[in-house]
């Protein structure tokens, strides 16, 4: 089993970089199979779960947040969605996918160049913050949990 939660916080933290794969809910899961494996029940365990559904959900609407916040419009945060999934199937190119994507979606409507500029900013600005957000969580649970 303990090699089966060790496996499980591994495939969390590369989740946290690969957006395919939910880091934070692994971490989770992994979490709560720690718990029950140990006869172990702290309720603060519980409230780091609770925090790995909370980061997975944020992660999830970061980059289309932070695209609306830059002004950026609808086109743009799903150009920027588009432009991930294609970075990451052509290789490890996510960062530059997103800024594109969110580039032409918002070119595509605004036909604004610096409007486009600052959309893909934020855009690729959001999907860095997630991944910083999901690899702090997914290293710090496997820490708390082993050495603490």
């Amino acid at each position: 089993m303990e090699v089966l939660i060790v496996l499980l916080f591994l495939v969390g933290i590369v989740g946290a970089v690969l957006p395919v794969i939910p880091g934070s809910l692994i971490t989770a899961g992994a979490l709560i199979l720690h718990m029950y494996s140990n006869d172990n029940y702290p309720l603060g365990v519980w409230l780091w779960v609770l925090v790995g559904v909370i980061v997975f959900i944020i992660d999830y609407f970061l980059p289309s947040l932070l695209t609306k916040w830059g002004g950026g419009s609808k086109r743009a945060a799903l150009g920027a969605g588009i432009g991930l999934i294609v970075g990451i199937i052509l290789g490890p190119f996510m960062i530059v996918g997103s800024l594109l994507g969110a580039f032409i979606g918002e070119y595509s409507q605004s036909k604004d160049t610096s409007q486009s500029i600052k959309s893909a900013i934020m855009a690729v600005l959001g999907l860095l913050a997630g991944i910083v957000m999901k690899l702090v969580y997914t290293i710090a649970m496997p820490l708390i949990t082993y050495f603490w």
